[in-house]
């Protein structure tokens, strides 16, 4: 099971025209949630952008929630694994599950994931957080990611799974993210 002590939160290129692209404008309220729950949470968190010169940047809502804006990092290459400031970012925060979300499912969110279970990684897709252009794609993508042993989840199972326990100390404020 996820722990906070052990998990990281990657977020792939949730960018203005990516966004409009993939219809998935009615994502972007969950993956606030995912932003805020991992802040409340202390989780390390780790946001993509894909050539944000041509797509844009983080969606507006998404980016004045993160905190730690030095960990919104700018790729070319569609693994963020492969981008070596990101890999090194990962590898430096020294946590074994990374929970994954993003677009597009199947191509930068699929080929990062193929690379962190390459290099020995415990890979969550949030697959209710990610989408691509056509949902074909994304679904075969998903199910690409889980046949090479990515665990398939979502948003609420990941936050209930952090937190174990009603009693745990941050449960009324996770709770109130998802009502």
């Amino acid at each position: 099971m996820l722990s906070s002590e052990d998990s990281l939160v990657l977020i792939i290129d949730f960018q203005e025209k990516l966004v409009r692209a993939t219809g998935s404008d009615n994502l972007i309220g969950n993956v606030v949630k995912l932003v805020k729950a991992a802040q409340i949470l202390e989780l390390p968190m780790i946001l993509t952008e894909q050539y944000p010169k041509g797509l844009g940047e983080t969606v507006h809502n998404i980016k004045t929630e993160v905190i730690e804006k030095n960990n919104i990092l700018e790729k070319t290459d569609f693994s963020a694994f492969s981008t070596p400031n990101i890999f090194q970012k990962i590898k430096d925060y020294n946590r074994k599950n990374i929970i994954l979300c993003g677009i597009e499912t199947h191509i930068c969110v699929y080929q990062t994931c193929l690379e962190l279970l390459e290099a020995g990684y415990n890979v969550y897709i949030v697959s209710d957080l990610c989408a691509s252009r056509d949902a074909k794609n994304s679904d075969i993508g998903l199910n690409l990611m889980q046949n090479f042993g990515a665990k398939l989840t979502s948003l609420e199972i990941v936050l209930f799974e952090l937190l174990k326990s009603s009693k745990h100390a941050k449960f009324k404020e996770i709770q109130a993210l998802i009502k």
